[in-house]
């Protein structure tokens, strides 16, 4: 079982595999996540790419029902239409392909458009801008302009769109786009009154069913996001998160009132740092603003020289009334070895519950009641983990979950930490099992650390480590559960980037890499099933 060396990415994981655990491949993420087009191109990429075609109609129908996905979620690529037309029996003259004939975007231009790719967002939105008053017919370059302005958190469509010139079918599915921009962009009026005049049409994609679903909810109608969900699973089954979150809505979770009482035993809160003295004190004072009952705080310093000492023991007198225990070791001994360090203490041999909270992370007010809720609720439950997101707006997905996606003598890969298209629109605000929660907001229980105390500390400085603590409580029959009810937002500092060169850095990633599949090449066939491909069909709809 020696190991094979594969570049980091999704399509060269993917064309590492046959065809066939390329569409396990597949099912195990659709059953984590929503697809998205980035993700849908590297699926077809790999089904396409097969030496001697497809040979099977497992094979086939997986084909077609990602081109028939990829037009779905890519409409205003001709292509795309011409090839789910094929595949439909439809005629290619239809409507929709007379009307994207006309708005091509002319050859010499297409250059152009794609330099903007590697620009920095600002300048490529002047570009952009530029050329639509060029291609004032170019829906394409408009849908570009929507993302580009998502991200900038500009109001999607402000100032431009009212210039698009283009046949009015094509219109009409720019703001069925432009209103889920706005819906994830957070302006509800305006997506309020774009999701009004696109209802009909809408009707028929179940992306805009999910965004008008989440702006329901969002809004106060919970009935009516929940009627809007149970819509598009109808139309797409496949969707596993939809079902996730509408048995969410329909049976909501609420943090035990008695969560962080006598009941639950002592409960520790653990903290290090190495060097991050200002979002030190950030997590410090989120950390002093929620609620944390009884519980125990102890941070450790890993030989800091930055001034985190002395801020700390001013936090501590302010905030925390002097109870929390501060560790000031004269040197960084590293993540994994810090969180043993601190389960080692008596605070982290006693507790019933231990939380590990990163040094650059906010928390909100219920975050340890909901997460010691999620574990007392669920008997196998080993640790809680919440969703986490990147500082800023909009508010875009840093973490949500992992499950095992290859596991096969030579190669072991974890899956996909949040879609691609990762701008959290609510679709993933529920609890469930999984493989694996991220580390820098997490709780476990006594029980699993009595099993699987230590982190590994082969993965020293820092990363992995998290992700084998968790895979080894799942090979001991517990589960990691992921709570997103539970928001944390994390700055993502990591100890492994602190002064080092990124050679420095790809040089970690890639040894943990390595060390990784060695410390579990005995468990393969246990972790091949640690997958959420399980939830998802073996051959898709209408196959």
């Amino acid at each position: 079982m020696h190991y094979k060396y594969v570049p980091p990415g999704l399509q060269t994981e993917l064309e590492a595999l046959t065809v066939d655990d390329a569409i396990d491949h597949l099912r195990n993420h659709l059953g984590n996540f929503l697809l998205d087009t980035p993700v849908c191109v590297h699926y077809l990429n790999r089904m396409g790419s097969e030496t001697g075609g497809l040979k099977t109609h497992r094979q086939v129908a997986w084909l077609h029902w990602l081109v028939r996905s990829y037009a779905r979620l890519a409409p205003f690529d001709e292509q795309a239409a011409v090839l789910a037309a094929r595949i439909e029996g439809a005629p290619e003259d239809s409507p929709l392909h007379r009307a994207l004939a006309k708005v091509r975007t002319p050859e010499a231009l297409v250059n152009r458009i794609e330099q903007t790719v590697n620009r920095p967002p600002d300048e490529a939105r002047q570009l952009l801008l530029g050329l639509f008053r060029e291609l004032p017919f170019s829906v394409a370059l408009a849908d570009r302009l929507l993302h580009l302005d998502l991200k900038q958190d500009i109001t999607p469509g402000e100032g431009w769109h009212e210039s698009l010139r283009c046949p009015p079918l094509l219109r009409g599915i720019f703001d069925r786009e432009r209103f889920r921009m706005c819906m994830l962009h957070g302006n509800d009026a305006m997506a309020l009154d774009l999701r009004d005049q696109t209802r009909e049409a809408g009707a028929g994609d179940p992306g805009w069913l999910n965004c008008a679903a989440e702006l329901a909810v969002r809004t106060g109608h919970r009935a009516e996001g929940m009627d809007f969900y149970r819509a598009s699973l109808r139309q797409d089954p496949t969707q596993i998160p939809v079902a996730l979150r509408l048995h969410e809505l329909e049976n909501p979770f609420a943090p035990q009132p008695d969560a962080l009482g006598d009941a639950s035993g002592p409960i520790a809160i653990f903290l290090y740092s190495y060097n991050k003295r200002d979002l030190l004190e950030q997590t410090l004072r989120s950390l002093a603003a929620s609620d944390t009952g009884n519980a125990t705080i102890t941070l450790l310093l890993n030989g800091c020289s930055d001034g985190s000492s002395e801020m700390a023991a001013g936090l501590n007198g302010s905030l925390f009334g002097g109870r929390m225990d501060i560790i000031d070791l004269p040197v960084n001994v590293g993540a994994p070895a810090a969180r043993n360090w601190l389960l080692h203490t008596p605070r982290g041999r006693e507790a019933a519950y231990v939380a590990f909270l990163d040094d650059d992370v906010e928390v909100p007010a219920n975050w340890l009641a909901a997460l010691v809720s999620v574990l007392r609720s669920n008997p196998r439950a080993g640790v809680a983990g919440a969703k986490t997101v990147f500082p800023g707006g909009p508010r875009r997905l840093q973490y949500l979950y992992r499950t095992v996606s290859v596991a096969q003598p030579g190669l072991l890969r974890i899956s996909l930490d949040t879609p691609n298209f990762n701008y959290d629109g609510g679709f993933y605000d529920f609890v469930r099992p999984t493989a694996n929660v991220m580390g820098c907001c997490h709780v476990f229980t006594r029980a699993a650390l009595d099993k699987v105390r230590d982190f590994d500390i082969r993965f020293s400085p820092s990363q992995m480590d998290d992700i084998a603590h968790d895979l080894d409580l799942c090979l001991h029959g517990f589960e990691a559960v992921y709570c997103g009810l539970v928001t944390c937002v994390h700055h993502q500092m990591s100890g492994t980037g602190i002064g080092n060169t990124q050679i420095v850095r790809l040089g970690n990633v890639l040894g943990n890499d390595v060390k990784f599949y060695y410390r579990f090449a005995e468990h393969l066939a246990a972790l091949k099933e640690l997958t959420a491909r399980h939830a998802v069909p073996d051959l898709p709809p209408g196959a």
